[in-house]
């Protein structure tokens, strides 16, 4: 029971402090070094914690810490936050809704609003998908630092329909797109016959932390709609990012 709580005091510096260091962790905690590294290790090797993008000397609190956070009912979680403003955009655009973070090199499907209409998009809360064959996945994956990207294309690009972009220099291509307008698109390329189109979530930092998608048969969902969608989903995405407490911040 001690290493399990030494682990959690570790886990909620981490995120008081967050990015933090060892040798500050250490000087917060008033524990050995060597005891508050162990910590760091066992947590991060279970996907608690992780090593800042920005500096791998330093931690974060991980994806797993976040799902868990986001599945949990309390006033600060981004399920929360979310909701109201996703039942505006499906009631605009009458498509089902969704809402993703990531995990690794997936996303989870953490909340969605379903569209009214008897055929429509559908998928469990807890669904994932890779990041490059989803527009929830690739919103978030154009506002990685360079070097996620690079390493997380360069490990190859699975097919998960026909119409998932393989090629790394597509992959490219897509995400340039997709950072330059503010929006991604997947034409059936996670789902046979289902067009989404997401917008990436941005903490104060501009780090994705989530994105949100609209989502329908491809037959409601042509290119003449997309630019006017992409501009929705986007603006949904600020007004969410816009709304979150500083703890989702990092």
């Amino acid at each position: 029971m001690r290493s399990v709580r030494t682990a959690l005091r570790v886990l909620e510096a981490v995120s008081e402090l967050q990015p933090v260091g060892l040798t500050e962790l250490t000087r917060q905690l008033g524990l050995p070094k060597t005891t508050v590294h162990r910590g760091l290790t066992s947590l991060a090797e279970d996907g608690w914690l992780e090593g800042d993008p920005d500096d791998s000397t330093r931690w974060i609190v991980g994806m797993k810490a976040f799902i868990v956070g986001s599945t949990v009912s309390n006033r600060g979680s981004l399920r929360e936050r979310a909701l109201p403003f996703m039942h505006d955009l499906s009631s605009d655009v009458g498509e089902t809704i969704h809402l993703m973070i990531r995990d690794g090199d997936q996303v989870v499907l953490i909340e969605r609003v379903d569209s009214p209409h008897p055929v429509r998009a559908i998928a469990p809360l807890g669904a994932r998908a890779p990041l490059h064959a989803s527009s929830n996945g690739k919103a978030i994956l154009a506002r990685l630092p360079s070097d996620e990207i690079t390493h997380y294309v360069q490990s190859g690009l699975s097919a998960v329909t026909a119409r998932t972009v393989t090629r790394a220099s597509d992959m490219y291509d897509e995400l340039q797109l997709t950072r330059k307008r503010g929006y991604a698109v997947a034409d059936e390329e996670l789902q046979e016959g289902v067009v989404s189109i997401a917008a990436p979530i941005l903490d104060s930092n501009s780090r994705p932390i989530g994105s949100v998608s609209i989502s329908g048969p491809k037959p409601r969902m042509p290119k003449s709609v997309r630019p006017d969608y992409g501009r929705k989903v986007r603006s949904t995405a600020e007004q969410i990012g816009g709304s979150l407490p500083a703890v989702f911040t990092r």
